[in-house]
């Protein structure tokens, strides 16, 4: 037999090899709830600069994705029936929680992931637990809400958000020359508005209303009128292309969102004094929020519509 007639006919074994090895491969591969009942162990990311929703307060993270977190982890030790279910903490920022995710070196981000498509492409999202529209904070004495103003100026967004494309958009739609320069952290970022380094920072209302409210002059900080965007979802980020888990995650949030206990959830976070500064950010439940957990059933919610 000719050389090539045997390499050709020992390629051919290797292909119906391969593709009788990989279903069983396949079958072998665990998912993230397999994963979690396997090792006793969950991983969740956070962020320690995403006040009231992920931050630090003394070694341990809190705030409100946090205890939403931790009821997916009862709901989990239910399930799962485990008596014990360790918690492991990542520290996240936004650039790099998607990287943690996909790669799966944690298994959600408790983390306020407000939703794009491009981001969607890159990991799935929980049901939507909060929304906020995107605004500018400026220092009052320099503070407008004309946006040309803005031109020829730099400004501050947070690396790897929804901002960075939002203000490129801005920027386009109205022929400015607003100049984006990038930061790591909000608490940074914000200290660097205060000392008049950059015009504005551009961010979540929700997350620039709990970085005024952090500091010891809040008055001297204004909260722009004009918002950059529509409100637009958060929910928490969770492994791509794994059903199982996002429907868990899903039951868990809608359980919790139609209940009692959730308007108690929200009102801590949002409409109470939070330790240790008794910081109350007086934010009402908004409309889109309210639409779901007036359901008082199993929540579904279309992310396509905000593409």
């Amino acid at each position: 037999m000719p050389d090539i007639f045997r390499l050709a006919k020992r390629l051919l074994m290797m292909v119906v090899l391969l593709a009788v090895a990989t279903p069983c491969m396949a079958d072998k591969q665990l998912h993230t709830l397999e994963q979690i009942a396997s090792k006793k162990t969950i991983t969740l990311g956070y962020q320690d600069d995403a006040f009231p929703f992920s931050w630090q307060n003394g070694n341990t993270p809190a705030g409100y994705s946090i205890d939403i977190c931790n009821s997916i982890v009862s709901a989990l030790k239910t399930k799962l029936q485990l008596k014990n279910l360790k918690i492991e903490w990542v520290k996240a920022n936004s650039a790099s929680q998607f990287v943690l995710i996909k790669n799966h070196m944690a298994d959600i981000m408790c983390i306020p992931a407000f939703y794009s498509q491009s981001r969607h492409s890159m990991s799935e999202f929980s049901l939507p637990f909060y929304f906020s529209s995107t605004r500018f904070v400026m220092r009052k004495t320099e503070s407008s809400d004309n946006l040309a103003k803005l031109s020829g100026h730099s400004v501050l967004v947070k690396s790897g958000t929804i901002y960075v494309e939002q203000l490129q958009k801005v920027n386009a739609a109205n022929d400015l020359d607003i100049n984006i320069q990038l930061d790591t952290n909000n608490i940074t970022a914000f200290n660097e508005l205060k000392n008049g380094e950059y015009s504005a920072l551009i961010s979540s209302t929700v997350l620039l209303k709990g970085m005024i409210a952090q500091t010891p002059n809040p008055e001297e900080y204004a909260l722009s009128d004009i918002a950059l965007s529509a409100p637009l979802p958060a929910g928490l980020l969770l492994p791509l292309h794994d059903k199982e888990f996002k429907e868990f995650v899903d039951g868990t949030l809608s359980s919790l969102m139609t209940s009692n206990d959730f308007t108690a959830l929200y009102n801590k976070w949002f409409q109470s004094p939070i330790p240790p500064k008794s910081i109350n950010l007086n934010i009402p439940m908004s409309d889109n929020l309210k639409a779901l957990t007036a359901a008082k059933k199993k929540i579904s919610f279309d992310y396509e519509k905000y593409n």
